[in-house]
């Protein structure tokens, strides 16, 4: 239990800071491209996002099944594993290579076909790495697998800084070497083409042993295994980036760039819940897999769920309450899609703590219905983004993105209360959330003016639920 723990302090530390520090590129990168340009960078990396799931289609969670497996051998999981991923690689290049005039027109990249190669050339990269970050968290070397994550981000970090920082200070005097002219949107690929390949030359020692191999039994496990995951994968990351590809074909195509980049752009102001909601991820896994069998773990689920709901309502509202000064995270020219920001920030509040609720089916090892869940989700994201996005652009994709979510916490809850029924208090818990709601949306939306009353209006909401939860949250977390 201590080793675990101090593993998954590392991998959270690493997987957070990390996150953390790439968003800390976001108010360089906004500054200094254009909202199409920015969009053109949020297309393709919602993109990336959907990709990578294709090309390891559960490959990474088939390894760690089949390596501890009885009978199967670890060094021939890991060739095989690779191997199929290389398939998958080769025949999206060849798709690539020949159907290249097709793709671009599809993709909208006619003008701009070398950001085709980027796109594979990223993907590839880091598809072939997921096997061996594994093999690094199977072999319990936690601070080797942070190291390689943590050098992968600071290097596209500082490239980054390199192509761009001379775009908004005159350096010529303090350090003319650091002086070009060099910006744009590919940049940004360059940047992380050339962190990705750091990354995988870090990881070639972790390769020892691998040879190519699509030995029957293992190829048809692992298969059998990961194309559930695959299904499941494709679901959930539509769920999350669906919407910037619909917006890139049902806004106007003469502004779909545009759209998107505005979008992207302020969704980037939920980071603050998103981090939170990761962090007590990596944390409350552990923890409700070592009570749920305990005579009050149950309870303790429901206590964990009010805490958590609280810190992500009260975090949404002092947001809103500090929008004027956070809002500087983007540059100024994307501040017209400001008027999202708390349809998306109530969206995360909900995909949290649906996200904490889903422990029912993990737990109870009834993991089918996380699919399910998903698919709900996906119904409602592709029905809404169709419907309203022509006739509310991006504001559509705010709303469908916060029904979305809340069809999959009803529908994760009804069936949560049917196979592991948990003592949640709903009444509390949908109060807090509509306080919450309603309170945020009364200082974004009335247009007050005056920030200071926002702010005072944020505090006084933060003493109000510090005051209705001093017998609950806290006495639960500092009791000994």
């Amino acid at each position: 239990m201590k080793q675990l723990a101090g593993q998954t302090a590392i991998y959270g530390l690493s997987s957070i800071l990390g996150r953390m520090i790439n968003f800390l590129l976001v108010p360089l990168q906004t500054a200094v491209l254009s909202q199409s340009e920015y969009g053109v960078n949020v297309d393709f990396y919602s993109l990336i996002a959907f990709l990578i799931v294709i090309c390891t289609f559960g490959m990474e969670t088939a390894y760690f099944r089949f390596s501890e497996k009885e009978g199967w051998d670890e060094s021939k999981v890991f060739g095989v594993s690779i191997t199929m991923i290389l398939l998958v690689l080769g025949a999206l290049g060849l798709l690539t290579f020949f159907g290249q005039n097709a793709l671009l027109g599809a993709l909208r990249y006619e003008d701009t076909p070398e950001y085709l190669g980027y796109l594979f050339a990223i993907l590839a990269l880091d598809a072939l790495a997921a096997i061996p970050f594994a093999r690094l968290r199977r072999q319990n070397k936690a601070v080797r697998f942070a190291g390689i994550k943590l050098a992968l981000i600071f290097s596209n970090v500082l490239v980054n800084l390199y192509f761009f920082l001379p775009a908004l200070w005159e350096l010529k005097e303090v350090a003319p070497w650091f002086t070009h002219e060099l910006r744009g949107v590919q940049y940004i690929f360059i940047a992380n083409l050339c962190a990705s390949s750091l990354m995988f030359v870090l990881l070639l020692p972790t390769f020892k042993g691998f040879s190519f191999s699509l030995d029957g039994k293992y190829a048809k496990g692992l298969l059998a295994f990961g194309i559930p995951l695959l299904i499941g994968g494709l679901a959930g990351i539509a769920n999350e980036m669906l919407d910037r590809q619909l917006l890139k074909y049902l806004l106007p195509q003469e502004s779909w760039a545009q759209g998107v980049g505005i979008y992207g752009a302020v969704y980037k102001i939920s980071i603050f819940l998103v981090l939170f909601n990761q962090a007590f991820r990596y944390a409350a896994e552990p923890f409700f897999f070592k009570n749920a069998n305990l005579g009050d773990g149950k309870q303790k689920m429901a206590s964990v769920m009010e805490g958590f709901a609280w810190v992500m309502c009260v975090g949404f509202v002092l947001i809103i309450a500090g929008l004027d000064y956070l809002k500087f995270f983007v540059d100024e020219k994307f501040w017209v899609g400001l008027h999202l920001v708390p349809i998306l920030l109530l969206a995360n509040v909900i995909l949290g703590i649906n996200t904490n609720l889903n422990m029912w089916y993990k737990v109870s090892d009834k993991t089918t219905y996380g699919i399910y869940i998903t698919f709900v989700g996906l119904t409602f994201t592709v029905v809404g983004n169709v419907v309203l996005i022509p006739q509310m652009g991006i504001m559509g994709a705010a709303i469908t993105t916060l029904v979305a979510y809340a069809a999959m916490f009803l529908a994760s809850a009804l069936w949560g209360q049917k196979q592991y029924p948990v003592p949640y208090n709903w009444t509390k818990l949908g109060g807090m959330v509509f306080s919450a709601t309603i309170v945020a949306f009364l200082i974004h939306y009335a247009e007050i003016g005056n920030t200071i009353f926002k702010i005072t209006a944020g505090v006084c909401y933060l003493f109000v639920m510090l005051a209705v939860e001093r017998n609950g949250l806290f006495k639960f977390a500092f009791r000994r």
